[in-house]
């Protein structure tokens, strides 16, 4: 984060700024913009593009059935912020590469779901089974730690830890807990910093 805010005071807060977004040629515009903001970032090859677009897919495709199956009940989906679900998986890859392997998530209602599904890889089966009001099949949740609590859905966390690559090719076991909403967004922190600090 330090090196991101870094770069945003380097190219916005600096003695030189940039005004491009009166001119009509977009071709222009994206010329400014690229060689203007992109020095900052590391360039994607065509393989991680495909990548960061599928993660993309996923997250939007995920709200758009919610948003047709179930229309009438409350999902807190995602709407406008897709991006969001690819930002944080690849803050979580880059997080592993430097060595991370116990990620702990606090975050409100919005995208809870989404998170949930694409992020902690809670089953699809299980999400269905507490939009259907069902107790989702012991199998389908062997593999996560619940937090259920008989909260409603977009309150509930769960924990589950698979193996990942990292870039120079070895294995890792990485565990991604989405904690329980709290009663009131103003413990989100709180709670989130208590958890870390006990593992």
């Amino acid at each position: 984060m330090r090196d991101v805010i870094a770069a945003y005071k380097s190219a916005y807060c600096s003695k030189i700024g940039v005004e491009f977004n009166h001119i009509p040629e977009q071709e222009i515009q994206d010329w400014i913009r690229l060689n203007f903001e992109g020095i900052q970032f590391n360039r994607l090859n065509d393989k991680e593009k495909l990548h960061l677009y599928d993660r993309l897919n996923w997250s939007h495709d995920f709200g758009l059935f919610l948003s047709q199956k179930f229309n009438t009940m409350k999902r807190f989906g995602l709407e406008g912020c897709d991006s969001f679900i690819p930002g944080v998986k690849v803050a979580i890859d880059a997080a592993v590469d430097q060595g991370a392997h116990d990620f702990i998530i606090g975050m409100p209602h919005r995208g809870r779901l989404a998170v949930l599904a694409n992020v902690v890889r809670k089953p699809l089966e299980v999400i269905m089974a507490e939009f259907g009001g069902t107790i989702p099949s012991p199998e389908s949740t062997a593999a996560h730690k619940h937090q259920d609590a008989g909260d409603v859905k977009y309150h509930l966390g769960t924990s589950f830890t698979r193996s990942q690559k990292r870039s120079d090719g070895s294995d890792v076991d990485v565990t991604i807990t989405l904690l329980a909403n709290p009663s009131h967004l103003e413990a989100v922190n709180p709670v989130v910093t208590g958890r870390a600090r006990a593992v």
